[in-house]
Order: structure tokens, then C-alpha cells, then sequence
């Protein structure tokens, strides 16, 4: 379990206060570790990559002369991660259930700042000495012009069954070689959907096809591997030739081998965020091609403002392969926080997550283990920087985790946050729609309200990263979307009064709110494709919030939200700081200041003279108690004013209470479990430490001797690794 998180927002207070103031798979789409092999997903495991800071060649290996393959990897090299061959940028493991010939496979690859040039291409080569064919796509930049993410594709020339094979990845001059595709590819996909009310709608979207490999539009992946295009597919009244209002088929159709072998990811969506009376939907469906029935599903109903897919394939079965990435590579990548791959997870918690996933509802508009009342009290295991589930895949890379991370991402899609602008194709934008509301505030224009009710009761202050790393791990289409929605619901969703309009500013959430938000915005900004659409626009919501962000908890700023000590006030609870969620805050901040986001290291240091500063033994020594330094609500203020120092703070918090020499078991904190506010800390000072924030290697070297539980407790990070980030 994640966290308690106690709190009502209270827009009226507010007011006043603001006022003063894989498949990894090629072509797959799950899988994981140690379990078993997964077709349309994959596992992973860790080998040897530099350092950060340490040299790369220059270039790939001489033409004619490749490197000298690696010994077979073992199936997991543990924390040390694969043993990817020298000169190589990283690599990944694929392991195949059966023998296969010209396998191919498209996943996600985050790289590290100034690993790989824009200018520059890649080159792979298999464990057994292979040429392997390789391509990259959908590239998103680091701020130096650097690669950051991409999504890759290549061919296994050969692939025997059961025996792990490294493909090492080297930089190489930039080509682009010819691409072959039918004109008229094999496909002809049907979906039927048949309504409750008796109505038949079908899409047939093989001409849209042809006439998208004839244009080159719609084309997301494209080179010798695979080509993607998004086929959008309206569905039509069989009986009045007239598209369905609402209902619309988006087919994410990659072609592989020369367009022989096809793999869709059926979504299928009732989101349009203009369009008159949205309502839910009850309807089977049922998708063919060639006609073989690929996908039936029973009857059920589809809720407004939503989505749900499932992935299909044609001319062949789905690759039973696994996929595993370097896990220390792609940490150091800063593509997200660092987590522990030192860390022991007994094979128990595995089984019980596979138990907890088989036991849940993973179907269409099912929540799996989601918490559909996000606003309501209570731990959940999707708060925390990354979900318990996702955490779990990272250190892992096993199947079971990797099972449930993409089936928790695919439920994140039955919430009702999904608005696309049928006008631009893409989820809404406050830029263009300066006036939205789409959950507070009066709206400008009109926002539709949907006809039917929804399990859900969506919020910011409560919201897990349900698809950024899914989609890093897969490469998917879908999961990028998915994020968007999300991150452009969290944007659109508050009064534009107060977020003040195109701006998109975080200010009227709560403090929990703001970090996720953030985190969110900042998720899109990272991983959208520098040509996607949407780039600039969560690149500019981000730099929105972060001004906000120095404007009001920068350093020498104070005022109604902000202590003179650093402390991050709620705007709904009296002048008190929730320290649980300033360590959310501070914790987002530091991701962003490792990726040298503008304005978060300026941020994350005034911040940390409260959030991080509690921990220090000078601190103690002013007056304050390192043991109780990871608290809950905690009072700023004390006859009207600012307390200004650490005594007089530690009197109106803890009154004479003994100082501790640890945080021990009982201690409000909750020091040896998992989801506690010691545990919170714990991961927010790894990675203020990552971040090189001011004092903040010392405060985790403290904070670390006085919860020694964590590590070895059984509620500790062995059972839930939410929290557990450590120092690079």
C-alpha cells in the first residue's frame, strides 16, 4: 500500500486564500520476468554499460569488422543489469518460446543525455554474431538535441527457442534505406459492433489503408522493419450508411516483413469532447480479417469520455518472445527516478500480484486494481512517484509484474478523461480553448455532459503514472496516448479562472495535486515525439507551471502559500503543511531537475530547506527532532505568524516530546513499512540526492541509518518498492 492521504479540497477556502496570496515485444504488447514467456508482451533483466560520464566510441564498429559477441548472457544478470557487448550504447535480451526465423520486435528505448546524436542512426548486433536490421522512430529530444526516447524496431535473423540473445545497439551514421510496402497489403480487417438497441455499425478500413501507404500520411513508424500507420475508422449504420456520433475504431495497424505479417491495436473510443450527447454504450464486438475472427467480445458497456483496446494479428500467430531491457542503462537514462535493482523481491510477492491481477476485472472498461474513487481516503498502490506495480517491473523485469503494470495502464483508460478534439485529432488543448472547464468552473465552450454513469470519480491529488513507463518499455501508440489524455485532462480540468486560462497553471490543487500534475505534464513533454502534434504544447504547460513554481516557492519568496522555512502551505487546511505531500512535490522536482527542466533545481533547493533540512543533525541541534522529521499535518504558523525557526516549530508540532535516536516501530511515521511517511521520505531524499539538491546526500545518509526496517522489515521495500529510490 502507498499512502493514507487524508484530505477534501474545499474550493471555498480557496477562493479567499488565493485571493489574499512488450511487448516489449516486437510486435507484442505485454509480458515480463521470470514467469514465462508472454506473446504481444515481454520481461526483462538487466550487463555492463559505462557510467554516466564515462566515454563511447565515437562511432559504430568499422563495416566489415563487428565487435566479438559477448558470452551467452545468463537469463538474469540481477542488478549489474546485461552484458552488453564494448562500445555498445546499451542493449536488450529477447528470448523466444519456440525457434523463429526473422522475428521481428518493437519496443522502447530511453537513451542518456548525449549518447546519441539527432544526426546520428543505430546499427544492432546479436549475441551469436548476427547483423541484426534495425530502425528508429517517433523520437523524442533532450534539451542538448540529443535522442532521449525512441522506438525501435528490428529483425532477428534467427532466434532458437529458450536461449536468451542480446542485441547490442551502436551508434552509427544515419541512413535511410528504401521501404518496400504492398500497395494493397493483405489486411482486410472488419469490425462489427452490434448495439443493445439491435443497431449494426462496421468499419472496413482497408481502402484508408491503401490510401495512407499511397500518401505517407497517418505514418507513425516507417523503414526495412515496420511501418505504422493510424488508420481512424468510423463506424457505419448498416442500415443508414451514417457514421456513429460517438463510436469510432482508431486501428494502430504495423506492418511487418513487407506488410505479410500485420499486428492492430484495436482501440476502440466514445471521447469526442465537443460532440452533442455523449452517452455510454452497450454493444458487442467482434473484428475479422480475411475472414478469420480475430477478437469477439461479449456484450458490455462502453462509458462516455473513454477508451479500451486489444491487440491483433494477421498473416501469423503473435511472437511468443519476451523482451528485456539494460535496467541500469535506462535509469540512467533519468528517464525516471532510480530505483533499487539491488533490491531482493521475494517470489511471493510476485505470485501474490499474479493472484491480486487474475482476480480483478481486465476487460473492457474494467479498473483491474485501480481505485475508481480517487478522491476518497486510503492507501492505494498506484500513488507514489511510480505505481508499486511498476516499481516492481523495473527491479524485476519479471512477467507477473510486467502483467500487471500494462493491464492497470489499460484500465487508466476506462476513466472518463478522455477528450479529443475532433477538429485537431488530438486531446483538448486550453491553448486553443482557453475557456474549457472540464471539471470545475463555468466552460467556454460548452462542454457536453455525458448521459450515463461511470465507476470512476477522477481527480489530480490522487492519480497514479498509469502509461509513461508502459509506454517507454513498449513503443505503443496507445499508451502515448493515454498519457496525453491524461496529462491534458489534468491541465483542462480546473476552473480556467484560476489556472488561469491558456496558461494551464496547477496552482488551485491541492499540494499532492500540483506534484502529480506535474508529473504528468512533464511525462507527456518527455516521451511526445519532437514531430508529435502535441510536443510543443505540454512543453509549454510545463514551462507555465514551473514559472508559477519559482514565482511563489522560489527562493526568498513567502506569502500564503509558502513559509518563510520553506514549508509548502495548503490552500485548504488552516496554514498547515502536508509534509507527506511537499515530499511528493519535492520528490517530482528533483526528476525534473535531473533533466535540467528550467526553474525545478532553484525550486527543488527552497524547498529543501524545509523538506530536506528536517533531516539533518545540525537541524536537531537547532531545537528540531530528526525522528519525527516524516510527519503528516504539521502547523506553520503560530499567533498569526510565520514560525521562522526550528524549536519554536518542533514546541508547536511535537510540544516536549523526547527526541528519539531512530524512527521506531509505532512511531507515527510508520518506519518499517513500505508506504509510510518514513518510506515517502526515503524516496524523496534519493532523489533530491540524484538531483543535487543542498544537503540532501547527508539527509538520506541520516534518514537511511534511522529507518534501517525498510531494507529489512518484512512490510519493508521488499514487499513494496514504491519508494525505493537510492542515490546514483
Amino acid at each position: 500500500m502507498n499512502t493514507y492521504f487524508f484530505e477534501v479540497q474545499q474550493r471555498g477556502t480557496m477562493l479567499a486564500t488565493l485571493f489574499a496570496a512488450t511487448c516489449l515485444v516486437a510486435a507484442c504488447g505485454g509480458g515480463g520476468g521470470s514467469g514465462g514467456l508472454v506473446s504481444d508482451a515481454p520481461a526483462q533483466t538487466p550487463g555492463a554499460v559505462s557510467p554516466p560520464g564515462a566515454s563511447q566510441p565515437p562511432t559504430a564498429p568499422p563495416p566489415g569488422f563487428p565487435p566479438p559477441p559477448p558470452p551467452p548472457p545468463a537469463p538474469s544478470a540481477g542488478a549489474a543489469g546485461l552484458a552488453c557487448a564494448a562500445g555498445a550504447i546499451t542493449c536488450v535480451e529477447v528470448t523466444s518460446g519456440s525457434a523463429q526465423t526473422n522475428l521481428p520486435i518493437t519496443f522502447g528505448q530511453p537513451f542518456r543525455s548525449g549518447d546519441l546524436s539527432t544526426s546520428q542512426g543505430l546499427s544492432a548486433q546479436d549475441s551469436a554474431g548476427n547483423t541484426v536490421p534495425v530502425q528508429m522512430d517517433e523520437v523524442s529530444t533532450h534539451a542538448n538535441g540529443s535522442v532521449r526516447f525512441a522506438v525501435l524496431s528490428a529483425t532477428l535473423p534467427s532466434l532458437p527457442a529458450n536461449t536468451p540473445r542480446l542485441i547490442n545497439l551502436y551508434p552509427a551514421a544515419k541512413s535511410n534505406p528504401a521501404v518496400s510496402l504492398p500497395a494493397d497489403p493483405a489486411w482486410n480487417l472488419q469490425v462489427t459492433a452490434r448495439l443493445s438497441d439491435g443497431t449494426t455499425l462496421v468499419a472496413n478500413p482497408q481502402q484508408q489503408l491503401r490510401q495512407l501507404i499511397a500518401s505517407g500520411a497517418g505514418r507513425r513508424l516507417h523503414g526495412p522493419v515496420a511501418s505504422e500507420f493510424n488508420v481512424v475508422a468510423p463506424m457505419i449504420n448498416q442500415a443508414t450508411g451514417a457514421a456513429h456520433p460517438h463510436l469510432v475504431a482508431r486501428l494502430h495497424t504495423r506492418l511487418y516483413n513487407g506488410g505479410s505479417r500485420i499486428r492492430t491495436d484495436v482501440v476502440m473510443e466514445n471521447n469526442w469532447a465537443l460532440k452533442a450527447n455523449p452517452t455510454n454504450l452497450s454493444y458487442s464486438l467482434t473484428v475479422t480479417a480475411n475472414g478469420q475472427t480475430l477478437l469477439s467480445q461479449p456484450s458490455f458497456t462502453h462509458t462516455h469520455h473513454a477508451r479500451w483496446h486489444k491487440v491483433v494479428w494477421s498473416g501469423g500467430a503473435a511472437p511468443n518472445v519476451r523482451l528485456r531491457h539494460h535496467m541500469p542503462y535506462f535509469l540512467a537514462s533519468r528517464a525516471t527516478w532510480n530505483y533499487n535493482l539491488g533490491l531482493n523481491i521475494p517470489d511471493s510477492v510476485l505470485l501474490d500480484e499474479a493472484r491480486s491481477l487474475s482476480s480483478s476485472n481486465t476487460g473492457p472498461m474494467g479498473t483491474a486494481m485501480l481505485t475508481t474513487n480517487m478522491p476518497g481516503t486510503g492507501g492505494r498502490d498506484e500513488i507514489a512517484p511510480l505505481p508499486r506495480w511498476t516499481a516492481l517491473y523495473l527491479i524485476t523485469q519479471d512477467d507477473r509484474a510486467r502483467a500487471s503494470m500494462l493491464a492497470n495502464a489499460d484500465a487508466a483508460a476506462s476513466a472518463p478523461v478522455h477528450y479529443r478534439d475532433e477538429s485537431t485529432d488530438q486531446p483538448i488543448s486550453v491553448v486553443k480553448y482557453p475557456g474549457i472547464a472540464l471539471r470545475y468552473g463555468a466552460s467556454s465552450p460548452s462542454v457536453p455532459a455525458g448521459n450515463g454513469s461511470s465507476a470512476w470519480t477522477p481527480d489530480i491529488a490522487h492519480q497514479g503514472s498509469y502509461s509513461y513507463i508502459p509506454y517507454l518499455i513498449t513503443g505503443d501508440a496507445f499508451y502515448l496516448d493515454e498519457m496525453m489524455f491524461w496529462a491534458a485532462w489534468n491541465i483542462a480540468a480546473n476552473d480556467p479562472i484560476y489556472r488561469e486560462r491558456d496558461k494551464g497553471l496547477l496552482m488551485p490543487e491541492q499540494v499532492r495535486g500540483q506534484a502529480w500534475g506535474i508529473r504528468s505534464i512533464a511525462e507527456a513533454a518527455f516521451a511526445a515525439p519532437d514531430s508529435h502534434a502535441m510536443n510543443g504544447y505540454f512543453d509549454t504547460m510545463l514551462s507555465n507551471n514551473m514559472a508559477w513554481a519559482l514565482a511563489t516557492y522560489g527562493p526568498g519568496k513567502s506569502g500564503p502559500l509558502f513559509s518563510p522555512m520553506g514549508a509548502l502551505i495548503s490552500q485548504y487546511n488552516n496554514n498547515q503543511t502536508p509534509s507527506y505531500e511537499s515530499d511528493f512535490f519535492a520528490t517530482v522536482m528533483s526528476w525534473l531537475a535531473e533533466n535540467n527542466v528550467p526553474n525545478a533545481s532553484a525550486v527543488l533547493n527552497s524547498v529543501g530547506r524545509m523538506q530536506i533540512d528536517r533531516f539533518l543533525a545540525s537541524t536537531q541541534s537547532a531545537g528540531f527532532c530528526t525522528s519525527r522529521a516524516a510527519g503528516y499535518w504539521l502547523q506553520t504558523m503560530s499567533g498569526g505568524s510565520y514560525i521562522n525557526n526550528w524549536a519554536d516549530f518542533y514546541r508547536a508540532n511535537y510540544g516536549s516530546a523526547a527526541c528519539e535516536g531512530s524512527a521506531a516501530v509505532g512511531d507515527p511515521a510508520y518506519p518499517d513499512w513500505a508506504g509510510g511517511y518514513a518510506a515517502v521520505a526515503r524516496g524523496m531524499l534519493a532523489a533530491a540526492s540524484n538531483a543535487g539538491a543542498n544537503n540532501a546526500a547527508t539527509a538520506y545518509a541520516r534518514w537511511r541509518a534511522f529507518t534501517p526496517q525498510l531494507e529489512s522489515g518484512a512490510r519493508g521495500f521488499s514487499s513494496d518498492p514504491s519508494y525505493a529510490i537510492v542515490p546514483r
